[in-house]
């Protein structure tokens, strides 16, 4: 770290030395003028008086003969990067059109403005310095809130697993744009100062974020293993109870997240180990489910299907609970 000494300078002013090699650097002589941009971690020095403008970035992704997943990943990773404008070409883009245009419509604020047999052309019109990070958390909560409803519903009942499954696609949207509004306010304080987040904050709601993003993605297993397992009444009641005992702790955490209550939190993070044994135990006393699960009368039951559905059910739901209890950590470790 360089460390400059501030001087005084007549009886309004102040003045410090600039570093030889930014000077040289950026090809500055006397004379020249350099905007300041004051921001509330420190000052933002820029050549040239006018206010620097980002010019905008385009990438060209050339799908010829690339694997659909790969296009797909680059599509994002160019989302991720803030790119601007996006182009996919091939002459056979016919071909999986479909799934890149449903790829570019998952990824808030990009736009197709032009799809032909061999070009899409998507452009993002997000002002990120008017996006809220707190309110992305929100909405992200708000949607898994539902799906965990949904899902704890399904453990006894019917349910169509494509609803929440549909409501993970949203969380997944909002998550892309969180995740890459941060990543530009952390390589740009202008856009941190516009968005009114420090780096700790930034790092904190990063965190937050991929947890809900991963609760989420656990309802939608949830609801679709569930359905695979043949319980009796009275283990889907168990099940139910366990649960039911993690969704209140999420709601805890998110409440203490909302609220800054760091008892709460800590309330939530020593008794996760409570929540972690039940799901064990109850784990422990199917590893013979195949003597225990009974097929309905004239159906035929595969027993190793629906034992492998509970363990994975069960598997699930400790992931939820170790989010969770990250989620709480986050919090005790926050501003």
């Amino acid at each position: 770290m360089d460390v400059r000494k501030l001087i005084s300078f007549g009886k309004n002013s102040h003045i410090v030395s600039l570093p030889k090699s930014w000077v040289d650097r950026n090809k500055l002589k006397k004379g020249d003028l350099i905007s300041i941009h004051e921001i509330s971690e420190g000052l933002i020095l820029k050549t040239g008086h006018r206010e620097i403008k980002e010019e905008p970035r385009s990438i060209i992704i050339n799908a010829e003969d690339k694997d659909i997943r790969l296009v797909k990943a680059e599509i994002i990773t160019a989302y991720l990067n803030s790119y601007d404008t996006i182009e996919i070409i091939s002459k056979k883009l016919d071909t999986n059109a479909t799934q890149i245009k449903d790829v570019l419509m998952d990824l808030a604020g990009l736009e197709i403005l032009e799809q032909t047999t061999n070009r899409f052309v998507a452009k993002d019109l997000i002002n990120i310095n008017e996006i809220s990070i707190k309110s992305i958390i929100r909405r992200m909560d708000i949607i898994t809130r539902s799906m965990i409803e949904d899902a704890i519903k399904c453990v006894d009942t019917n349910c169509d697993p494509g609803s929440v499954h549909q409501r993970d696609a949203d969380v997944n949207r909002l998550h892309f744009l969180a995740y890459r509004v941060i990543r530009k306010a952390l390589s740009d304080p202008r856009i941190a100062e516009a968005i009114k987040r420090n780096p700790l904050q930034l790092q904190c709601d990063e965190s937050i974020i991929m947890r809900i993003e991963k609760i989420a993605d656990r309802q939608k297993r949830i609801a679709r293993y569930v359905k695979g397992t043949q319980l009796s009444g009275e283990e889907l009641e168990k099940l139910k109870k366990i649960y039911s005992t993690i969704q209140q702790a999420y709601l805890d955490v998110m409440k203490a997240y909302y609220n800054n209550d760091i008892q709460l939190a800590y309330k939530v993070e020593l008794s996760n180990g409570e929540r972690i044994n039940a799901c064990n135990d109850f784990l422990t006393g199917h590893t013979h489910c195949d003597l225990q699960i009974k097929g309905k009368k004239g159906q035929k039951c595969d027993y190793r299907m629906a034992c492998a559905s509970t363990a994975l059910i069960l598997e699930n739901l400790k992931a939820m609970a170790t989010s969770v209890k990250y989620i709480a950590r986050t919090v005790l470790g926050g501003e």
